[in-house]
């Protein structure tokens, strides 16, 4: 015996020393990899850090280079509106001289028109002082009349309404006599019927109550009868019930006894059964729980370093896209730059050759049809599109646009008219010269002034085939266009 105990001694220490060896794995495990989330969480710290500072330095040279070309910009437009305002200037002023005379003008017309309204007015006020003492009369002579008629009758109501005042007052006595006379009548009859209603009512209830008391002694005397015979025929039952009670209570009380004692057992049962599967679930769990942290870490471990590798690819695909979008956004803001000045040397070149009338008034004035049209179609639009405030000025400098298309065709138009006309001109010219002039060519062609046996060799042409065109200079037109 004394041998078996010592075996079983030595089998209890292995045992312990595997499990304090495998906590000390565990515990170097843990440790190392603490120092593994600690060095990834140093490396990515010192990433953002370097990444933070590249992003201030992109951004502090991309404020540089915005600032310049801000300046810039901000001087050109300075130039424009400088230029601009010194159009105004010259545009107001010449508006201010032909106000001026517009003012003269009006104050002209309005100290005739004043005149011939003092006139008027004095002429009014004679022919209504003239009415008005018309009218006073007729109103005299017809309030005279009203009066009159008043007075009759106002006689004629006071008589009729004395007369009728008599005849209600001797109706209201005789109705109050006849109420008089109904209500005494009343008062007796009802006294009598309610003597009678009283004596009928006195005798059923004597009569009633006779019959009642009969009734009740009756009811009394079943009632104790039926009372003894109860009691008499219950009370053996009563006793062998209260024994069966008693023998119940007894059966009831062992039975709980033993059914507490059952649950405690089943309770003690259950506790050890729980102890156990919990132990052995809760050390299978620690290990389950440390192999899956260890993975989760690693994991993580691979997915923070593809992240950053990730990262810094794709920051520097978009330093790359900066670079080539503000180098493309430069050249086309100098190409339009270089497209501005040049529209605003055309502007400038195009200024000296416009007129007064052009420049006090540079965008023609829309009819009542197009501003009703327009006015239409923007509200119907306004619900579905918002335009920018740029499509204005477009709008005014597609107007000029226009206008100077316009000018341009009705001057070629001009251009063919008098190119017609002088050729009108240059034939006729030569028809007198062939006229006073006598050759061989004159002779073979059709000339009307060589007259041969009382007839020419030339078709006549009658006297209104041509009719004289009146023309009308442009500039002209426009000034009284404007005037109006």
């Amino acid at each position: 015996m004394p041998p078996k105990k010592g075996k079983k001694g030595k089998k209890g220490g292995d045992k312990s020393s595997k499990g304090e060896y495998q906590l000390k794995d565990e515990e170097s495990r843990r440790r190392y990899l603490q120092d593994i989330k600690d060095k990834a969480k140093e490396r990515q710290g010192l990433e953002e850090k370097n990444a933070h500072l590249n992003n201030l330095k992109i951004q502090n040279r991309w404020r540089e280079i915005m600032k310049a070309a801000k300046a810039r910009d901000l001087a050109q437009q300075i130039e424009v509106l400088k230029q601009i305002h010194e159009r105004h200037l010259d545009r107001k002023n010449a508006s201010i001289e032909t106000l001026a005379k517009d003012v003269a003008e009006a104050e002209d017309q309005f100290a005739t028109a004043l005149q011939a309204h003092c006139i008027n007015v004095d002429t009014l006020i004679e022919l209504q002082s003239a009415r008005l003492q018309t009218l006073q009369s007729q109103f005299e002579n017809d309030l005279g009349i009203l009066e009159t008629e008043f007075n009759a009758e106002r006689m004629k109501l006071q008589t009729g309404h004395v007369k009728e005042k008599a005849d209600i007052l001797g109706i209201m006595t005789r109705m109050e006599q006849e109420f008089q006379d109904t209500e005494a009548d009343a008062k007796h009859e009802y006294s009598s019927m309610r003597d009678d209603v009283k004596n009928k009512n006195l005798e059923e209830k004597h009569a009633l109550r006779i019959q009642l008391e009969g009734t009740v002694e009756d009811l009394w005397r079943q009632f104790q009868a039926a009372l003894n015979q109860y009691n008499t025929s219950t009370e053996e039952r009563k006793k062998q019930f209260e024994d069966l009670k008693q023998k119940d209570q007894k059966n009831a009380k062992e039975i709980e006894q033993q059914m507490r004692k059952l649950v405690k057992l089943q309770e003690t049962i259950v506790h050890l059964k729980t102890k156990l599967t919990n132990n052995s679930k809760e050390y299978e769990e620690r290990n389950r729980a440390l192999r899956e942290e260890k993975e989760a870490i690693q994991s993580h471990f691979q997915s923070l370093k593809r992240k950053m590798n990730s990262f810094r690819e794709e920051e520097r695909r978009k330093l790359t896209e900066l670079t080539i979008v503000s180098n493309r956004v430069i050249k086309d803001l100098e190409s339009k730059i270089e497209r501005a000045e040049k529209i605003i040397r055309l502007a400038e070149m195009n200024r000296k050759l416009e007129t007064e009338e052009e420049k006090v008034q540079p965008f023609y004035r829309e009819t009542w049809k197009e501003g009703v049209q327009l006015q239409g179609i923007a509200e119907e639009s306004a619900t579905a599109l918002e335009f920018p405030k740029e499509f204005a000025a477009m709008e005014q400098f597609h107007k000029r646009y226009n206008k100077v298309s316009l000018d341009r065709l009705a001057l070629e138009k001009q251009r063919g008219q008098l190119q017609e006309e002088n050729e009108h001109l240059r034939n006729i010219l030569k028809q007198y010269l062939d006229g006073i002039s006598v050759n061989e060519t004159v002779l073979d062609h059709a000339n009307p002034l060589v007259v041969v046996n009382g007839r020419t060799n030339a078709a006549l042409s009658h006297p209104h085939s041509h009719l004289n065109i009146t023309y009308v200079e442009a500039a002209h037109q426009r000034q009284r266009l404007v005037l109006y």
